[in-house]
C-alpha cells in the first residue's frame, strides 16, 4: 500500500525536524531529509519547493503550539474566576514555560524560534501579531469589566509585550531557567499594579516595602 500525500508530508517534516533539531537549518540537506524519512528526494519536492519550505512549516507549526499553550493558559484561568490582570500573567508564563522546553528539546530547536533564517523570521513575526492580539482581547475584556484601565489595547498589548521582551528568544535561553522565573514574577507584579483600575490595585507581598535608615 502507498504512502498518501498528507502520510508523505508528516514523515518529511518529522524527519527534517529530527535533523534541524540536531543539525541546525544550515547543515540540513533536502537529501538528507529525504534519506531520514526514507523516501525518494523527488517526493520530497512533491510535497516542499526547497528546504526553506520545509523549516517555515515547522517553525509556523511550533509557533502554533506555543500560541495554543498560551489561549489555554488564558482559558484555564477564566473558568476560575481569576482577574484579567493574572489571566495575561498566565499567558506569559505559558509563553516562558514553552520556551524554555523548547530550549532543551535539542541543540538547535530553538533555531525554529528565533534565527536569522528568513522562515523563521517571518513565522516570529506572525507569532507576534497574534500574541499581541491575545494581550490586547484580554485587556479590551478587563477594561469592559471595570477591572482593568488601559487607554488603548493594541497599543498597551504592544507595550506589555516589550516590557516581557527579555523572556523572549533568543534572550530567555541565555539565563538558567528559575533566574527566569524569579525575575517573570517580579515582572509580573510590575505589569499588573500598571494595568489595574485605580481602587482595585494592592500592595503585593511579593513586591519589596522600601526601607530608610533612621537616625
Amino acid at each position: 500500500m502507498g504512502t498518501s500525500e498528507a502520510e508523505r508530508r508528516k514523515l518529511i517534516l518529522e524527519a527534517a525536524k529530527r535533523l534541524l533539531c540536531h543539525y541546525g537549518p544550515h547543515k540540513t540537506t533536502i537529501a538528507e531529509i529525504a534519506r531520514e524519512a526514507d523516501i525518494g528526494v523527488g517526493s520530497v519536492y512533491l510535497e516542499f519547493a526547497s528546504k526553506e519550505a520545509i523549516i517555515g512549516e515547522l517553525s509556523e507549526l511550533e509557533h502554533a503550539g506555543i500560541l495554543e499553550a498560551m489561549q489555554d493558559a488564558a482559558a484555564k484561568k477564566k473558568a476560575r474566576d481569576a482577574s484579567f490582570a493574572d489571566q495575561i500573567a498566565a499567558v506569559v508564563d505559558a509563553r516562558v514555560e514553552m520556551f524554555l522546553q523548547r530550549g532543551t528539546d535539542g541543540a538547535h530547536t530553538k533555531d525554529l524560534l528565533h534565527c536569522v533564517n528568513p522562515s523563521v523570521k517571518d513565522a516570529h513575526t506572525r507569532f507576534e501579531e497574534s500574541e499581541r492580539a491575545l494581550i490586547a482581547r484580554l485587556l479590551r475584556e478587563g477594561n469592559d469589566a471595570g477591572e482593568l484601565e488601559t487607554a488603548e489595547a493594541d497599543e498597551t498589548a504592544a507595550a506589555i509585550l516589550r516590557i516581557y521582551a527579555a523572556f523572549a528568544p533568543p534572550k530567555v535561553f541565555l539565563e538558567p531557567a528559575n533566574e527566569v522565573r524569579r525575575m517573570l514574577r517580579a515582572v509580573h507584579e510590575i505589569v499588573k499594579f500598571g494595568v489595574t483600575r485605580r481602587g482595585k490595585r494592592r500592595r503585593s507581598a511579593a513586591l519589596p516595602q522600601p526601607t530608610f535608615n533612621r537616625r
